[in-house]
């Protein structure tokens, strides 16, 4: 040991690197343990907790399944934030208050219910898979909208947990394609294949309808991982998955504009047109204004790749009458929930004129309000914000007219598309969207200018239009590729 004059021997090197001694650390201190999975007893930084009770840890859910059932007896949910518990205690006071509204005395009591040992693991059972589709599934919805998927895919493992343990197959296949979502959503398909597996084999073991999910997410999977092959057959399962009979109209469409649509994103024209005019078709029957519009815009411009500008000029034009309607209708149910509105409103007030205000007249029109649902289903689905949309259809056509040399048609799309432009959101969004659209306007007057004098002005002006509004934007990709359309066509020489 030193002396107390600094006069004993130097620390040996990296001495002052190792841990405190027990004596040198704060009174009462408690050492927070290793993090480790609980099965393997792996450790790293990137290991799961479990979502119930923040204790343990797992290194993904096939370790956690593995403890599941022994882990399940000391696991207890952990205490929750004051706002959590705020909002906890406020639905069990909703809850009590429906419970006595409901229930009345019996005119004897019951004799006491006593808790078999038979009956105690089905009644755990019961709460875990209550507590799975009551707390864990809206929380996951709520992270999924919000974009926090690392943290909506532990809560599934949870899920994925006790829907194994409890063989629950429906309830597993649903969180596992969620599973798979997540991991998609943060461009990891090895992992979303890992997490739709098993979906995917109960799908492939069972066929039809409830297999339709499952092989569209796989072959969006083999997209996103390159395996062309693998993506197709997925495809093809998921179309004889939809010729089911319990599959409707508007179910089919939807698996022909998906197939479609990732034919379409690997480049094979000749399979993805046939499919996305199919889908077109449901969709026009089924009055799914969207995905009509979708289909009819990758069809024209696979229609511009082969070079074919008459038949992309029709598809941009049926997609620009699809979203027409589509607002329209959505117009025509605004209008129609008002008319709703106000005539049960007059009813209500003439009602009450008769009876008089408040008492038993009042509650009866309360009741039948609870009995009768305030509109009907939507015979159609509604298009939601189509601005963008349709600016750029529009601007499609300026490119499709241009190149047959129609500039006073593409003109007037070129001012359509402007129009709107201008009109979208805040004054970033604004540059953004029009750089963009000077952008495909500088390609057009550059591929309709090929063999045509005094041209390359019109080009130039489109990109540097584009350069200057993505750059205002902070849009570096679009910017960076005006400013390369420009390089381009500064040293393009006349034939």
């Amino acid at each position: 040991m030193s002396g107390d004059g600094g006069g004993g021997p130097a620390p040996a090197p990296g001495a002052g690197d190792a841990p405190p001694s027990v004596d040198e650390l704060p009174r009462g201190f408690v050492p927070k343990p290793p993090k480790k999975c609980l099965n393997c007893a792996a450790s790293y930084e990137s290991l799961r907790r479990c979502s119930r009770c923040k204790a343990v840890y797992f290194c993904n859910a096939t370790c956690q399944r593995e403890v599941w059932k022994e882990h399940l007896k000391t696991c207890v949910p952990a205490p929750l934030s004051a706002k959590a518990e705020a909002e906890k205690a406020e639905i069990e006071k909703l809850r009590a208050r429906e419970e006595a509204a409901k229930t009345r005395p019996p005119p004897r009591p019951p004799p006491p219910q006593t808790t078999t040992p038979q009956s105690k693991p089905e009644q755990v059972k019961a709460d875990e898979l209550v507590r799975v589709r009551t707390a864990i599934l809206p929380e996951v919805d709520r992270l999924m909208k919000l974009g926090e998927y690392e943290d909506a895919i532990e809560h599934l493992d949870d899920g994925v947990a006790v829907a194994s343990a409890h063989d629950e197959r429906e309830l597993l296949d649903s969180l596992s394609c969620l599973v798979a979502r997540c991991y998609l959503r943060l461009n990891k398909p090895k992992d979303a294949r890992d997490g739709l597996n098993p979906a995917l084999m109960q799908a492939r073991r069972e066929g039809g309808k409830n297999a339709m999910k499952p092989h569209s997410i796989a072959a969006e999977i083999c997209k996103a991982m390159g395996d062309e092959t693998q993506m197709r057959v997925e495809l093809k399962a998921l179309m004889e998955a939809a010729q089911d009979a319990g599959v409707d109209a508007r179910e089919q469409g939807a698996a022909l504009y998906l197939a479609g649509c990732l034919l379409d994103d690997v480049g094979d024209d000749a399979a993805a047109t046939p499919l996305l005019t199919s889908a077109a078709d449901a969709a026009e029957k089924t009055r799914d204004h969207g995905m009509r519009a979708g289909a009819m815009s990758r069809i024209g411009r696979a229609m511009m790749r082969a070079r074919k500008p008459r038949g992309a000029i029709d598809a941009w034009t049926d997609e620009l009458r699809a979203l027409d309607e589509g607002e329209r209708a959505n117009a025509e149910d605004a209008l129609r929930r008002v008319d709703v509105s106000e005539e049960k409103q007059k009813d209500k007030d003439k009602e009450g004129g008769d009876r008089g205000e408040g008492g038993e007249g009042e509650k009866q029109d309360n009741d039948d309000d609870a009995k009768t649902p305030s509109t009907p289903p939507l015979p159609y689905r509604p298009l939601g914000d189509a601005r963008a949309r349709r600016c750029r259809a529009h601007a499609n056509l300026y490119a499709a007219r241009a190149v047959t040399r129609d500039r006073p048609r593409a003109d007037a799309h070129l001012d359509a598309a402007l129009s709107i432009a201008n009109g979208m959101g805040d004054a970033r969004d604004v540059a953004r969207e029009l750089g963009k659209l000077w952008l495909q306007v500088g390609h057009a007057r550059r591929l309709a200018s090929v063999g045509e004098e005094g041209e390359e002005k019109d080009v130039a002006e489109a990109y540097e239009r584009a350069a200057a509004k993505a750059r205002e934007a902070g849009d570096d990709e679009t910017a960076k590729e005006a400013e390369e359309g420009l390089a381009k066509s500064a040293g393009k020489k006349s034939p």
